[in-house]
């Protein structure tokens, strides 16, 4: 059996009788076997404690310590009462330290921020060295997991922040949704407190201690390092921006190593021997400071891992100027355009002559002969107008011709004569001769060939190389998809320019010869 198999075995023990909290499990175990601790936030009665009795099954001969923080507990409740013997014959101060915190290889401390200034500093030396200091020796702790719980974030004026940056997982604990799931659990009778985990699927010291030498072995791949940048990045960029002044993101450094070290367990424990993407999904548990910005941080992981993740050197460019090459020489081959438009003055048959545009109402024509006689020399000329369908002289201008046939000068003023468009613009089209269909279908062909072979690549990719990327131990198959974005966007792109040379064969197959008139761009 694998360790991934042992593993997927464990949770689904551990998960017997248990609704709706396989993400909590699969967390909690995977802190423990990092060595990391986890905080689950939620009400009362949403089974935070019972992931903590149950987690104690996963490990062979485990020992549990449990207790209900409050602001009068002492440190004798938690790491043992002082050993009267000791103290009074050896003059040592000691506690008896069995069958509590650090005799435990599962530690559950509900409502944590309760805990008195003495507690938390002792608490702070278990987490960060997992020795604890009793009397003039250190004592190594056996500690595999410290789940803490709360219906509430610690205080910001309490001093709590050093103790609530340990806790490397974060995760909000709701009551059950789903009503099937509901009437299951409070008509099951199954006692989800009775050990029912297979003693050979169980995580022996030698197995834990195994895999902890194994942990910092697990390679770290540039596109993950991509995306512990970009993340970082977004956060900056959120923390520089006004309104979250006060609710900043704060990640230390040692934090960022911690998660590193979470994604090698994930890795580990799903049988890999290097960090991918989808464990990348995991790092929203460890950014989060209020419940709020949940959302925002899962938000940064998925576009960090979109945008920076899995890069495919599939250059298309080569493809894309084939095609358009292609589609250049079959329009230069089959369509011309034959233009036989002229712009002319525009005869006015009715009263034999031509409109100036520009000038008042009643001086708006000039007749046929008059203008024919035009020169450089000013003349004295009538112009008309016409009214009731009749033309009428009116004045009398000085008019001279223009720089071309479209201009005169009136008094002085260069005015324009109305023109028209004569002729029109025709779309020729040939059809190609055989030999010439030949040569494209070769090279349509060719093109193809290319496209079908880069998609077999992107299949191989994904069949191969990203196989194991829906089948993670601890992150949602769904979010496969943001991982494979670059492939299916590149296969898209792939498959378009495939639509493109298809469209341009089917056109020169459908050539025929002819002539069609283009109609002039609307509002001319």
């Amino acid at each position: 059996m694998t360790i991934k198999e042992q593993i997927a075995e464990l949770l689904k023990a551990l998960n017997k009788g248990v609704y709706e909290k396989e993400n909590e499990m699969k967390l909690a175990l995977l802190s423990a076997i990092a060595g990391e601790s986890i905080f689950m936030l939620g009400a009362p009665g949403v089974a935070k404690s019972l992931i903590a009795r149950r987690l104690k099954f996963a490990f062979k001969n485990a020992t549990a310590f449990e207790y209900l923080m409050s602001r009068f507990s002492t440190p004798d409740e938690i790491f043992g009462p002082v050993s009267i013997s000791k103290l009074k014959d050896e003059d040592k101060y000691e506690r008896i330290v069995k069958n509590y915190l650090p005799s435990a290889h599962v530690v559950f401390l509900d409502e944590i921020w309760k805990a008195g200034p003495s507690i938390q500093n002792a608490l702070l030396t278990v987490l960060n060295e997992k020795v604890y200091r009793n009397g003039d020796q250190e004592v190594k702790v056996p500690m595999k997991a410290l789940i803490s719980a709360s219906n509430e974030l610690p205080a910001s004026d309490q001093g709590l922040e050093a103790l609530w940056d340990r806790f490397l997982v974060r995760y909000v604990v709701e009551g059950i949704k789903e009503v099937k799931n509901f009437n299951e659990m409070i008509a099951n009778s199954f006692n989800i407190y009775e050990d029912n985990v297979p003693e050979e699927i169980k995580l022996t010291e030698e197995i834990y201690t195994a895999l902890q030498e194994a942990i910092d072995k697990v390679e770290i791949p540039e596109n993950v390092f991509g995306v512990i940048h970009a993340i970082r990045n977004y956060i900056n960029t959120y923390n520089q921006q006004e309104e979250n002044k006060d609710r900043q993101i704060y990640v230390s450094d040692r934090r960022w190593r911690k998660i590193i070290h979470l994604l090698r367990t994930s890795a580990l424990l799903n049988d890999r021997t290097s960090v991918d993407l989808m464990d990348c999904f995991l790092i929203c548990h460890c950014l989060w400071n209020e419940p709020e910005q949940r959302s925002i941080t899962e938000q940064f992981v998925k576009d960090a891992v979109q945008k920076h993740g899995y890069k495919l050197n599939f250059n298309l460019k080569t493809i894309k100027e084939t095609i358009a090459d292609l589609k250049a020489e079959v329009t230069e081959e089959t369509k011309f355009v034959k233009d036989t438009r002229v712009e002319t003055l525009k005869y006015i048959k009715e009263y034999d002559c031509y409109e100036i545009e520009g000038v008042g109402e009643y001086d708006k024509y000039l007749r046929k002969q008059d203008l024919e006689a035009l020169n450089g020399t000013e003349q004295y000329i009538y112009l008309h107008y016409s009214q009731h369908s009749s033309f009428y002289r009116h004045s009398q201008f000085r008019i001279r011709k223009g720089s071309d046939n479209f201009h005169i000068i009136v008094n002085g003023k260069e005015c324009v004569l109305k023109t028209e468009i004569i002729g029109d613009k025709r779309q020729i089209t040939r059809k190609p001769n055989k030999v010439m269909e030949k040569h494209w279908d070769e090279k349509v062909a060719k093109i193809l060939e290319t496209t079908s072979g880069l998609k077999e690549q992107l299949e191989t990719y994904r069949q191969m190389d990203l196989k194991h990327l829906r089948v993670n131990l601890f992150v949602d198959p769904a979010l496969a998809n943001i991982v494979e974005t670059h492939i299916t966007d590149k296969r898209k792109a792939i498959e378009k320019l495939e639509v493109e040379v298809k469209s341009i064969q089917s056109d020169y197959k459908a050539l025929k010869d002819g002539e069609v008139v283009i109609p002039p761009p609307k509002g001319n």
